[in-house]
């Protein structure tokens, strides 16, 4: 089986999305702020019910610092909307691309009815390649403690 054949064959599910950290949009950014730093996360699904309705990230928190944000506000005046999401059925091969593609680190994956049940990061995604993929990620030497005879270079 080739890597590009596997990528297309597995969903997403296969790649160890963590579970999905929903706050409402009322929430103020303080509460939210503590609940990324409790849960040590770095972005936030906003729902509406269980409806996605939104998603803040750490560069949107870095960006908001940057603006000098008031820290009462609500969370729903600073998420991002529309959300980029994946459907449970959607392959890994596939969330590659719209991560590579849109610059993204997270991806919600939804349910028919927009309910959050997951979210894709990067580090998830490589976790999923080194397991699956190890002689073409793997990246140390074939003798760990192999020590040069002669000294490279000037």
């Amino acid at each position: 089986m080739t890597f590009q054949l596997h990528l297309g064959d597995e969903a997403v599910g296969q790649a160890f999305p963590r579970q999905p950290l929903c706050v409402e949009p009322r929430d103020t950014i303080r509460h939210v702020f503590q609940v990324l730093k409790e849960q040590r996360r770095g972005c936030v699904l906003i729902c509406q019910g269980e409806q996605l309705v939104g998603i803040f990230t750490e560069r949107d928190a870095l960006q908001w610092m940057v603006d000098g944000g008031d820290l009462d506000q609500p969370i729903e005046t600073v998420m991002r909307r529309p959300v980029t999401t994946l459907s449970g059925a959607a392959y890994v091969g596939t969330a590659i691309q719209k991560m590579s593609q849109a610059g993204f680190r997270r991806l919600p994956i939804v349910d028919e009815s927009n309910k959050p049940t997951g979210v894709l990061t990067s580090k998830t995604i490589l976790h999923y390649l080194v397991q699956n993929f190890p002689t073409i990620v793997y990246t140390l030497p074939p003798e760990p403690h192999h020590r040069m005879q002669d000294r490279e270079g000037a």
